[in-house]
């Protein structure tokens, strides 16, 4: 294996890392988010807390690449 196969392997792995930590943080981030708002009582209230705890578990942050304008007309390229 040549050299700049081995450097190919290695910077795929190093991004590989990044975005699984990178959507760890997003995931632990939306859900301390969601606890912390006016949903999370409601979800309780319907589902019980083990309930609503599963729910949670369920929802994951996801980084996406090469993201397209929204409807505001707003793309990744203006976030600064």
């Amino acid at each position: 294996m040549g050299k700049g196969k081995r450097n190919k392997a290695r910077r795929r792995a190093e991004e590989t890392d990044f975005r699984t930590r990178a959507e760890e943080v997003l995931t632990r981030n939306f859900r301390q988010q969601i606890r912390n708002s006016e949903l999370w009582p409601q979800m309780v209230a319907e589902f019980g807390e083990e309930g609503a705890e599963e729910l949670l578990r369920q929802c994951k942050g996801e980084l996406r690449t090469g993201a397209t304008r929204n409807e505001s007309g707003h793309s990744p390229a203006d976030i600064q």
